[in-house]
């Protein structure tokens, strides 16, 4: 008996050395990271990650995915009961729509049939109706209206409002505060132009409209959580967009997180909790407290759109340059850099650098050289490599705005390029030093031409040929001369001259103007 309680004691010590060893060395779900539109009820979170939906509690852990389709699933809201789970898919086709789901997941019900997208917003305060917006109305797509319809599906119903972005209502639900225009996440950092989100608040019983803040700049999300207080999202202090809170009575605004960093996005509220995404990560603020905590998340996924795979280069060309004698040509394909022949000689890679990229790259005339820009010391800088491979020459080291394409010029001494600041420079090839030619302030156009990339050489070398744009909108043409250093005026800025180009000869000048109104 002894012997056989000793041989069940070994067994058991191995199987558990053998369990230990197997969880030792599992991999360990991922930190989750870059959720969207989180939303919260109680203890429950709820997020979009990977395009699903995913369900998760406010003391973090693991969390579930409780929709998988090939689509995307995203603004979703918890009901006021926390219940049900209103958000917006696209189950039947390109145009989103918006569902229900029960909160702990299970099949989708569609509730809206619009003509054109609608995007889930929240819920009224009784968790009757469904708010969302939608361009349906709109001849115009710049501005939503906002609409309501019934939880189980309806005909939707305006708002009283010309438009609307967001909104929350107050507790008793006959008031509400909205965003009129603008988009919540717009990318432009410290934006004050005519599209910056204000926020308004709209009396049902009286039909009465007040503006509520005042600020020029971001003012977006309101959540109006107690009586005469909103919270909501504002740029207003150092440019970064925090967390404030606003007495509706009193109208004293007082900042609430404090971050110099990224910005706040994506906030949402129960009326206790406020969840968030900041640097990437989901957190929460008692507004009892303001006290901000970091909710870590586990996100167990196969990370198949992450996974390492071939493509074919082919699809994803930016740019093509061939060299003069016409046998062969560089290309940039998904920042890596190819040269080709006219033969049947296979592509060649010169710099197949993961993590990095490469852009413009360009044959120097006698064939021998590419200059290209790389980004890989952290900020784009212009190189130079023999076009058979090998070692990078870096030309520039200081450079730190966004550049746009170069040109060599014929006699392969100097490279001409522009950048963001709407600035053209030459750079001599051998001493690696760097002349701006010239500088403007003024943009072409506030939809289309964003950079000064309008620029050319002459035969000779001597001559840098360009456009400016003048106070008017209209573009001007310049020469200069790089030995002298001096600029001179080609046309005047009556017409609007663009694309300035030598002839072979270097004799003449041509260019396009547009002279008939």
């Amino acid at each position: 008996m002894l012997i056989g309680k000793n041989s069940i004691m070994i067994k058991r010590t191995s199987l558990l050395l053998a369990l230990a060893f197997c969880v030792s060395f599992s991999p360990a779900a991922e930190e989750g990271r870059f959720m969207k539109n989180p939303d919260i009820s109680k203890d429950k979170i709820v997020f979009t990650y990977e395009g699903d939906l995913w369900l998760t509690t406010t003391a973090g852990g693991t969390a579930s995915r409780i929709t998988s389709a090939p689509g995307s699933e995203t603004m979703a809201k918890f009901s006021p009961d926390g219940r049900t789970i209103a958000f917006t898919a696209t189950y039947e086709g390109n145009a989103s729509a918006v569902y229900t789901i029960p909160a702990e997941g299970g099949q989708p019900v569609r509730i809206t049939y619009t003509i054109g997208s609608a995007q889930s917003l929240g819920w009224t305060r009784d968790g009757e109706r469904i708010v969302f917006r939608s361009l349906m109305e709109n001849f115009i797509g710049r501005d939503a209206n906002l609409f309501f319809v019934n939880k189980g599906g309806s005909a939707p119903e305006r708002f009283p409002t010309d438009r609307g972005v967001l909104v929350s209502f107050s507790p008793d639900g006959k008031k509400m505060l909205y965003n009129r225009r603008g988009a919540e996440e717009y990318y432009w950092k410290r934006y004050k132009g005519g599209m910056y989100m204000d926020i308004w608040m709209y009396d049902f019983t009286t039909k009465a409209y007040t503006p509520v803040t005042d600020y020029v700049g971001k003012n977006a999300y309101p959540m109006w959580i107690t009586e005469n207080e909103m919270y909501f999202v504002s740029d207003r202090t150092n440019g970064v967009s925090n967390l404030y809170k606003h007495n509706l009575v009193t109208r004293k605004t007082e900042q609430l997180t404090t971050y110099a960093d990224v910005d706040v996005m994506w906030p949402s509220t129960d009326g206790r909790q406020i969840v968030f995404m900041h640097d990437g990560y989901i957190h929460v603020m008692d507004v009892t407290t303001n006290a901000v905590r970091k909710i870590t998340v586990t996100v167990p996924s196969d990370k198949w759109a992450v996974r390492t795979r071939v493509i074919n280069p082919k699809q994803y060309i930016h740019s093509v340059n061939p060299s003069n004698d016409g046998k062969s040509v560089v290309i940039e394909a998904r920042g890596d850099i190819f040269t080709a022949q006219t033969d049947k000689t296979l592509p060649v890679n010169l710099n197949p650098s993961p993590g990095t990229r490469e852009q413009f790259p360009r044959l120097s005339p006698d064939g021998k050289w590419i200059a290209f820009f790389s980004d890989k010391s952290g900020e784009y800088q212009m190189y130079m490599q023999k076009k058979e491979g090998g070692e990078w020459i870096p030309l520039t080291k200081d450079l730190h705005k966004t550049n746009y394409h170069l040109l060599w010029s014929p006699d392969g001494k100097r490279i001409l390029f522009g950048n963001k600041e709407f600035a053209i420079f030459v750079l001599d090839v051998e001493s690696k030093k760097m002349t701006k030619i010239d500088a403007s302030n003024r943009m072409k156009n506030d939809e289309f031409f964003w950079e000064i990339s309008d620029y050319g050489w002459s035969p000779d070398s001597r001559w840098v040929c360009y456009s400016f744009v003048q106070p008017n909108r209209n573009s001007q043409i310049f020469v200069y001369n790089v030995e002298t250093a001096a600029k001179t005026a080609v046309s005047d800025d009556f017409f609007d001259n663009l694309y300035p180009s030598f002839d072979a000869n270097g004799k003449y000048l041509y260019y396009v103007s547009s002279r008939n109104f």
